[in-house]
């Protein structure tokens, strides 16, 4: 178990705040997320149901599909659509592992990739041909986005990646990042709480929400300092 002040800081890391929490602020209000399977109408009409009634409860669906004889594990972003297509394109949030590897970044920026490393690697595998990439470097923010393009690759036995074309400008390793949009510009933007601390920032966006974020992002790193 943690104590209240790890309690207070593992808070501070997962949502990226810029000072912690006072622990006598946690758990003021309650909020039920259901998780259920996307195809499971009853439980989505009862959910509605205790929304109108005022619960504060959200669902959370998950599906189940096989891409090329592979099985995966989803939830979808919200707002949920009930009859989402896992083949539509989407907007990820995807950390540049900085945790793993200060590098890391500057690989995917210069070699036009998105890529996963060590235990994680395989969630690259989650992406799709099309979909558009938001490069979040931890302490940091939005440093740059791209569109896959390629399937998935690997590179040594820790890697494996998928080809992108970046949509906004890139920043070099000789420059540095200096221009970035960070989490709180990213929320403010987007109108949606993420889950910092995972690789892929869930929830994902859909076409028109991960379009708009590509337009804000291009001010943030084309504007002069």
């Amino acid at each position: 178990d943690l104590s209240p002040a790890e309690l207070r800081d593992a808070h501070k890391d997962a949502f990226q705040l810029d000072t912690p929490v006072d622990p006598t602020n946690f758990n003021r209000r309650q909020h039920l997320y259901v998780v259920g399977n996307a195809a499971n109408e009853a439980l989505i009409d009862a959910i509605v149901y205790w929304k109108s009634q005022k619960l504060s409860v959200e669902f959370l669906p998950y599906h189940i599909y096989d891409v090329g004889g592979t099985r995966y594990f989803e939830f979808f972003s919200f707002p949920y659509d009930r009859h989402r297509n896992p083949s539509a394109v989407k907007g990820v949030l995807f950390d540049t592992d900085r945790s793993y590897d200060e590098d890391a970044i500057w690989e995917m920026m210069e070699k036009s990739r998105v890529a996963a490393y060590g235990d994680a690697k395989h969630v690259v595998q989650y992406l799709n041909r099309g979909d558009i990439i938001f490069f979040y470097h931890k302490g940091v923010g939005l440093v740059a986005a791209g569109e896959v393009r390629g399937p998935v690759k690997q590179d040594g036995d820790e890697e494996q990646y998928r080809e992108v074309r970046f949509s906004t400008p890139v920043s070099n390793r000789q420059e540095g990042l200096a221009r970035a949009m960070p989490a709180s510009e990213i929320t403010t933007a987007t109108g949606r709480d993420f889950f910092w601390a995972r690789t892929i920032k869930v929830p994902y966006l859909d076409r028109e929400e991960a379009q708009k974020l590509v337009a804000e992002l291009n001010n943030v790193l084309s504007t002069d300092t």
